[in-house]
Parts: structure tokens; sequence; C-alpha cells
């Protein structure tokens, strides 16, 4: 029985962790573009960047502080799956994908 057990054990701590990823559907322009949040890797993709991610804690709800070269901005979060975030003199508006 013990032997049992342990291969059970074993067998699950083999598996791999699933890692959370958000996807977000934001509005440009009229345009619907896609983010893409994976907090395994600490990553954000915006518009075909990859940008680097920690988290912000000056967000209302939670967030993220996206950085790559010459460019960075904190994506927040907020009630009902929205978010938002400033890109230059533009404030970019997103919806969780469900």
């Amino acid at each position: 029985m013990m032997k049992h057990f342990v291969a059970a054990i074993m067998m699950i701590s083999a598996m791999p962790v699933q890692a959370d990823v958000y996807r977000y559907t934001c509005r440009v322009d009229g345009k619907s573009l896609a983010v893409r949040i994976d907090d395994a890797r600490k990553t954000l993709r915006w518009r075909n960047k990859t940008y680097a991610i920690t988290v912000q804690e000056d967000c209302a709800k939670f967030g993220w502080r996206a950085t790559r070269p010459g460019e960075a901005f904190d994506f927040c979060t907020a009630t009902q799956g929205y978010a938002d975030f400033q890109q230059g003199d533009r404030l970019i508006q997103c919806d969780q994908d469900r």
C-alpha cells in the first residue's frame, strides 16, 4: 500500500504546474488587439513585442510593470475583468477574455 502511495506522489510531483495565462482584448483606433500575460514566463505580449513583467503594487487591484529596452508601462487591472495602461499619450482600455 505504501509503495502505491509513494508512486502516486511521485507521479503528481512530476506533472507540469499550470501557470496562469491572462488574455485581454484592447481597443485602439477602432481595432481590437490582444494582450497576453504569461505569469510563469513573466512576460506580457502586446503588438508583436514581448515585455518582461514584475508585479506593480501601485495598481488599484493588481497589475504588472511591463518593460523592454526603451519602453515601459503599467498594466493595471480593476474589477469585472477591466484593465488599462498608458502608452505614450494614449490610454488603452482592455477587457479580459473569458
